[in-house]
């Protein structure tokens, strides 16, 4: 594999390019608190000051007796609890390497001291980082400006972090640095090296499995680099036939790697990355991680590459990032928000916002027998082009539901050579599977198509202009009447996308289990259906909890389950025995906590064959059911595949855990009634 541009089909097994499903967070979504260069009553440890014009015979323990070199800080074991502090403004030449390895409780701590700009270590592009952790936990690295170039093209690293043979390497920030300017080739494959750039950590050695807990990599700005922004690596990432990591680019020979050992708690948060040559965030070879707050522009300006991405990773969080101005470098060449990559199991993709990406909005990828799985929900991805959701090698349990995609024709895609190979959905091997589009407002202005799109199902999206996928057979059409789309400037301006109150859209969704109980700007998700796309109108209960549950005194017919009946698809159905059917029957379903009800909504396909035509509609009240509606009819309108919903309204809204449908009679043109979906709202 090469990291960088994507091949279709058989051809991307061999050739996977680097660009690189759910866990639920809570509807608050509080983020943990920034690793602490002190902890409060932590001990204090030694303070050493250094200084460009301080002298290394002097004891460094104050700023008036401050060391002069990086080569002085070197040669000190430093203790836990010891803080060396560069004078703010001072600029330094070389390499930054210090020995020494702190503790949960007192961190080593390597920052500033005093007023002005950042400190400033200079690689000059003769090391290979110009600030470099070896073998050591345990450290803060805070507030630092960081260079590494000079005349060659050798790839290098402004930040690294390494550790070989070493077990579990604990409590590592990389914190508030500006890092810019680092050596690298201008073009072809060392341009996408994922071992050289702004930040990179890796775990190496054959030995002893080695891998990071709780590495934190904060609020750091990243630019001007001739290869990646951050990323974490590691030689521990075999699995599932994926065996090396580019050997041909990053120095470690194939054989060398070794078996798949995750790093624990990895964040990498509030980083503004930009205005790279290769992928802007990339984590890899983790278990649990999470990617958020984040601001990647203009990646991939030299090579092909995504903005976020990660891959030997199982249970990523990637939420409230902004990414933008990713390049295009072909039709098969990434240059797109995110990329859910190689051996990636339960990634969750929600919150973010993805602009003007010329690839597109996300990809799924994998090599050898891996899958790479992903839930994208509640994002708005505005002006995206290209293939904005590209599904290729092994995108296995993909799950896309209200998200708002807003396409519209931009002179990218009204100019571009490849326009007529653009594409809404576009599937690029026979290996994708287990992938669905629920729930989503899909603006299409540049009417691209939906390429391949037999392999993905389709269920209760609204389509506003361009075409609409004959697998949706419960399809809404027309004007989503959204407050202002299109007009987004950033994550934290996306209220155009608001539904107005005379929208379509509103309380049309699929009740999905586990949604995360709140939608892309914090409004919480009601108990029954939303409203499509990624911003809900009214605020509900914001309850994450499992799907209702559903039972019927009628039986089972054609290998069908009550389970269908509340499964949040239109896809699945359940149907009655063909014969004996008897009325009065029952279907009940039960919720996992009280809501409240004012409508009850069948959707049903085929209505007018097997349609329920006559029924009373009964709550449970704690200690009996009470009726609501007695003998409500639905009259259907068609005999098709097309779903059509009807609407039972109560007389008033009802808290209460459960409904019960008393059906007196239905359609039964093939001997059975069945129903698709039960919803609430």
């Amino acid at each position: 594999m090469s990291p960088g541009r994507r091949f279709p089909g058989a051809a991307l097994v061999a050739v996977l390019l680097c660009a690189g499903t759910g866990i639920t967070a809570p509807p608050a979504l509080a983020s943990p608190a920034h690793s602490p260069a002190h902890p409060a009553g932590a001990a204090a440890g030694t303070s050493y000051y250094v200084d460009p014009d301080g002298s290394d015979t002097a004891d460094g323990r104050t700023p008036a007796t401050a060391w002069r070199s990086l080569a002085k800080v070197d040669a000190q074991t430093l203790l836990p609890g010891d803080t060396v502090r560069f004078r703010a403004g001072g600029r330094w030449t070389g390499q930054l390497s210090p020995k020494g390895s702190g503790t949960a409780a007192d961190p080593v701590v390597l920052t500033s001291y005093g007023s002005g700009a950042k400190p400033l270590i200079e690689g000059g592009g003769t090391v290979d980082a110009a600030i470099r952790i070896s073998d050591e936990h345990d450290i803060v690295v805070a507030g630092f400006e960081v260079t590494n170039s000079g005349s060659g093209t050798t790839p290098r690293i402004g930040i690294g972090v390494d550790a070989t043979d070493m077990g579990a390497v604990a409590g590592v920030v990389v914190r508030d640095n500006q890092v810019h300017a680092i050596q690298g080739a201008s073009s072809g494959g060392q341009a996408s090296n994922p071992s050289a750039g702004g930040i990179i950590v890796s775990a190496r050695g054959t030995r002893t499995p080695t891998y990071y807990e709780n590495l934190a990599i904060e609020d750091n700005e990243v630019y001007d680099t001739r290869s990646y922004g951050i990323v974490t690596w590691s030689q521990w990432m075999q699995r599932e036939g994926w065996n090396s990591l580019w050997p041909d680019l990053m120095g470690i020979p194939a054989g060398d790697f070794r078996p798949w050992t995750p790093s624990t708690g990895v964040v990498v948060r509030g980083n503004s990355v930009h205005d790279v040559s290769a992928g802007g965030i990339t984590v890899m070879q983790a278990s649990g991680a999470l990617i958020e707050h984040n601001r990647v522009e203009r990646a991939a300006r030299q090579h092909g590459n995504v903005g976020i991405w990660w891959a030997g990773a199982d249970d990523t969080t990637v939420r409230f990032n902004e990414v933008s101005g990713t390049k295009y470098w072909g039709l098969a060449g990434d240059g797109t928000a995110f990329d859910a990559d190689a051996s990636v199991h339960r990634s969750l993709v929600q919150y973010n916002f993805s602009h003007d990406n010329e690839g597109g909005f996300f990809i799924a990828v994998s090599t050898g027998s891996a899958p790479a799985e992903a839930t994208v929900r509640y994002n708005v991805s505005q002006g995206d082009a290209n293939q904005v959701f590209a599904l290729s090698t092994n995108a296995r349990n993909i799950d896309v539901y209200n998200n708002t995609v807003w396409v519209p024709l931009t002179p990218f895609i009204a100019n571009n050579p490849d326009r007529a190979s653009f594409s809404l959905v576009k599937v690029w091997s026979s290996t994708v599977q287990g992938v669905r589009f629920r729930n989503n407002v899909i603006y299409d202005g540049a009417r691209l198509p939906y390429d391949g799109s037999g392999a993905v199902a389709y269920d209760r999206n609204l389509y506003q202009d361009g075409p609409v996928p004959p697998a949706d057979k419960a399809a809404l059409t027309g004007d989503a009447r959204l407050t202002a789309p299109g007009t987004a400037t950033s994550l934290d301006d996306l209220s155009g996308y608001l539904p107005a109150a005379d929208s379509p859209v509103l309380g049309r969704g699929l009740d999905i289990a586990y949604d995360g109980g709140r939608d892309a700007v914090g409004t919480a998700l009601p108990a029954g259906m939303p409203d499509l796309g990624g911003l809900q109108r009214a605020a509900g209960t914001g309850r994450d909890e499992a799907a209702p549950t559903a039972a019927t005194s009628f039986g089972d017919g054609q290998s069908t389950s009550p389970a269908a009946l509340t499964d949040g698809s239109d896809q699945a159905t359940w149907a009655s025995p063909d014969t004996g059917v008897s009325y009065p029957g029952t279907i009940t379903v039960t919720f996992p906590s009280p809501r409240a009800v004012s409508e009850v909504v069948l959707a049903t396909h085929y209505g007018q064959g097997q349609g329920i035509t006559r029924l009373d509609v009964q709550t449970w009240n704690g200690t009996a059911w009470t009726t609501q509606s007695t003998d409500a009819t639905i009259d259907w309108a068609s005999d098709s595949g097309s779903v059509e919903l009807a609407a039972l309204p109560l007389p008033a809204a009802v808290s209460t855990t459960g409904v019960r449908l008393v059906v007196k009679a239905a359609n039964h043109t093939w001997g059975n009634l069945s129903v698709n979906e039960i919803s609430t709202r």
